[in-house]
């Protein structure tokens, strides 16, 4: 699309959009530099190009909306596909030794895990889980992938830093091999996910498939991704309800189990290829 911004004459009208998501992006970065801005207004600018589209895909119905009602695309033309999950790769590992695989990133623990994975855009809310671990004696937490933006990263280490969490917070900017990643997924207690805002997301669905439970917010967008199989945070930036549900944890865990089952077969790559068709 920001080819398309920059060579206006583009044949749009036989092109096929695939749109993932369209955000604020005062939500991913508190201050831009200035290459950030310049990158941030052609990518809203593209966007206004989407009417032109012979088709769009997008993956997820909150995504759909959005399109057709800030940029006055038509319905038909928008086509939902959700991000399809193998669950050849995205499953229960019956033996892991935990210690040995952690070793491997440099953790050394006896305490349980909880877990999130992807970018540190504002959004994505992690500074509420960091001052919660200020609470939690008995879990550490492990954030996997890059922070994307640079000054929320170092926002949470100085935050790290001045509460004296460096035993109980880990970092993991990429990972050796993707097997790890589901290893993670596996070795871990709770995947927490209070997001502020998204379009569609993975990372939940990939826990449920290793059977971690997840507590997520309360978010009509994820809750079209996790429906009723997740714990809900009525308020993702309250600390002491995101406290009370981790602890309350293994109380719910065996009731919403079938849930989250039945829910991870709804983005299965099998059921996908069967059931979705794109009209073109």
């Amino acid at each position: 699309m920001l080819l398309y911004t920059l060579f206006p004459f583009f044949p749009y009208k036989n092109s096929i959009f695939i749109v993932h998501d369209i955000r604020n992006f005062n939500d991913s970065a508190k201050e831009k530099t200035f290459l950030q801005k310049i990158y941030f207004y052609l990518v809203e600018k593209s966007l206004k190009n989407l009417r032109k589209a012979k088709c769009i895909i997008t993956p997820s119905e909150f995504t759909k909306n959005k399109i057709s009602e800030n940029f006055w695309v038509k319905w038909e033309i928008i086509n939902v596909i959700y991000s399809p999950l193998d669950l050849e790769i995205f499953k229960v590992i019956p033996w892991i030794n935990r210690d040995e695989f952690l070793k491997k990133y440099w953790i050394k623990t006896d305490k349980k895990i909880l877990l999130n994975v992807w970018s540190e855009e504002s959004r994505k809310n992690i500074i509420t889980i960091l001052k919660a671990m200020e609470e939690l004696d008995d879990y550490i937490f492990i954030k996997i992938w890059r922070p994307i933006i640079k000054q929320n990263r170092e926002e949470h280490l100085k935050f790290i830093r001045d509460n004296k969490l460096e035993s109980k917070v880990f970092f993991i900017d990429f990972l050796e091999t993707n097997e790890d990643l589901v290893k993670f997924y596996n070795i871990a207690d709770i995947f927490l996910f209070p997001s502020l805002f998204e379009w569609f997301w993975r990372p939940p669905i990939e826990a449920q498939a290793c059977w971690c439970p997840v507590i997520s917010s309360d978010k009509w967008w994820l809750k079209e991704v996790l429906s009723d199989s997740a714990i809900i945070l009525e308020n993702p930036e309250n600390i002491d309800e995101l406290l009370w549900k981790i602890s309350s944890i293994d109380k719910v865990r065996d009731k919403i189990v079938q849930l989250w089952l039945g829910n991870v077969k709804r983005f299965s790559l099998e059921w996908n290829i069967d059931s979705r068709e794109i009209l073109l």
